[in-house]
């Protein structure tokens, strides 16, 4: 019976590579430090896995197992000299200290020996390789014996949630979902037969696939999920708005890496994702959002899953606004006090966190983009906070929904809103807009339509909750009025209104307009905060007077 050592018996040894070893007929021993798993292994040879998918549970029963405890190196050394296989699943802080006991054993063994490096981070397998030869290197052994270490990289391709508290301490909750490519170039001995182990050529494309696509996904869903205020990801899952920008994000990088591997690696991009966004709304799994999106040190690193997408996507030449947004959400994380660099990553504005976890200089054009979502996000805690003092409620989920419009002029401070919708169907709409001292909103019409069947344009009722707002309809008005109006104006925008006569209303009055009614308004010293009530919104029709302006969400 072939044998596989297992460093790690945590979550990814216990849950994914055990598993697929012995039910292929090896012997798996495990080599573990924690004192309770150590116990346990010990104690029953075997364990259980839970593979579920939303509401259906298999068993599978793991057996077969032994353990060593991994602060015994000689016995450890001893197991790396007869091996067939060894795999390691210990995370990147723990890897280099396994280079002395692969060491001393590499030396008396007769064949090569091939390490599935199964961990996240994609220097991995030289971080290993680094770690034997500096073992070999310490007890005065030659290195040449690196010739026969083959250190393999490897995909995670199961998702194992964290165990439940008080569940036994060897279960583990799985997905059915279950594939492990690895590198065929990288092994100096036989690639193992064995189902569910699947050898890749050009494993540079599937580990970027692996990272941008996958851990991507998931950090937006995760940073995302809790700024929303979600639990875990099946429930980020059933946010529209949240699963559409991952999309745009993983679309963006399917693009970027079918311009830089070629042949069909966008094509087998986008079908990774249609599978991930599946295999994200498994409910049995529920992943906690904070457990993903821990460490943000780690994920917004140069080369990891957000800033390493940004940079992927800005050398291939494709726009990253999605993944910028993810990047802005998790610069605005608050990580809990457990978590690595807590007490620094509080103590830093959320642009110098990005500075800082990434190396980036403030002219990078990462941190340009990111600014402007951060910038969005402050402007839609700034809104949030108008309303609540209008009086009105706003639960924290509802924030991140908040849209900004600068209508595509970059002046927000000068022309914009912040936008909150509380419903808009085919047959009524109502809104809140928040506004800025002295803010403008710009000349525009909401017209009839010529669809089938014809749609009215939009008829809409202000009124205003706090503060005042300046109203500008059609009407004849006089020298001194046009020029009052005008002077609500920023200079070089007083050639882009048609209208004048000014409704001055103040908190409690309120103005109804018909569809195709030509109209601006502004803000007073104090900004404002105005109900809107109306007929089915249709903001991409709207026309503007001015033809620099673009109706979209900045």
């Amino acid at each position: 019976m072939p044998t596989l050592l297992q460093f790690g018996a945590g979550n990814i040894g216990r849950g994914f590579i055990a598993p697929t070893f012995t039910a292929a007929g090896w012997q798996v021993i495990f080599v573990e430090v924690a004192p309770h798993l150590v116990a346990a292994l010990q104690d029953r040879g075997g364990y259980r896995l839970h593979v579920v998918e939303n509401d259906q549970e298999r068993i599978q029963i793991v057996s077969g197992v032994s353990v060593i405890d991994g602060r015994d190196l000689t016995a450890v050394a001893k197991a790396v000299a007869a091996c067939d296989l060894a795999a390691t699943a210990v995370g990147l802080g723990i890897l280099p200290r396994l280079g002395t006991a692969i060491a001393a054993g590499l030396g008396h063994r007769d064949r090569p020996l091939d390490v599935l490096v199964c961990e996240n981070g994609a220097e991995a397998h030289h971080l290993l390789r680094e770690a034997v030869r500096n073992g070999l290197e310490a007890a005065g052994e030659t290195t040449s014996a690196l010739d026969h270490l083959g250190c393999v990289r490897t995909s995670i391709g199961r998702m194992i949630p964290p165990p439940l508290l008080g569940s036994d301490p060897l279960d583990l909750f799985v997905e059915p979902y279950a594939h492990l490519p690895v590198e065929r170039a990288a092994f100096r001995g036989p690639i193992p037969l064995v189902p569910h182990l699947e050898p890749v050529e050009n494993f540079d494309l599937l580990i970027a696939q692996k990272l941008y696509l996958h851990n991507l996904a998931h950090a937006c869903l995760a940073y995302g999920g809790v700024l929303r205020g979600y639990d875990n990801i099946p429930e980020a899952m059933t946010d529209v708005a949240l699963v559409g920008r991952c999309i745009q994000a993983t679309n963006a990088v399917a693009t970027a890496l079918g311009r830089r591997y070629g042949g069909d690696a966008e094509a087998n991009s986008l079908a990774i994702i249609e599978d991930l966004l599946k295999r994200f709304r498994n409910r049995a799994l529920a992943d906690p959002v904070r457990r993903v999106a821990r460490d943000p040190w780690r994920k917004l690193a140069a080369d990891d899953r957000l800033v390493g997408a940004a940079r992927l996507c800005c050398d291939q030449g494709v726009a990253f606004g999605p993944i910028a947004d993810a990047i802005a959400d998790a610069c605005s994380y608050l990580p809990t006090s457990d978590e690595p660099g807590a007490t620094a990553w509080l103590a830093l504005s959320p642009l110098s966190r990005l500075a800082h976890a990434a190396g980036l200089s403030p002219e990078d054009p990462i941190m340009l983009v990111t600014a402007i979502g951060l910038l969005a996000d402050e402007r839609r805690h700034k809104a949030a906070t108008q309303m609540r003092a209008a009086g009105l409620h706003l639960r924290d989920d509802e924030i991140p929904n908040i849209e900004i419009a600068d209508f595509g002029l970059g002046r927000f401070a000068e022309i914009g809103l912040a936008i909150h919708v509380y419903v808009n169907t085919a047959r009524c709409c109502a809104k809140e807009l928040m506004m800025l001292p002295w803010q403008v909103c710009p000349e525009h019409r909401h017209p009839n339509l010529l669809v089938e069947p014809a749609e009215l344009g939009k008829e809409e009722t202000f009124r205003v909750r706090t503060g005042e707002v300046f109203l500008h309809l059609p009407g004849p008005v006089d020298q001194d009025t046009r020029q009052a109006a005008l002077n609500r104006l920023p200079t070089d925008k007083r050639d882009s209104v048609r209208v004048f006569r000014t409704l001055h209303l103040k908190a409690g009055d309120q103005c109804t307009l018909p569809p195709e009614t030509r109209h601006w308004f502004s803000a007073g010293p104090d900004g404002a905060v105005v109900s809107e009530f109306s007929t089915r919104s249709r903001d991409e029709a709207d026309v503007f007077t001015d033809p620099a302006i673009v109706r979209v969400a900045s």
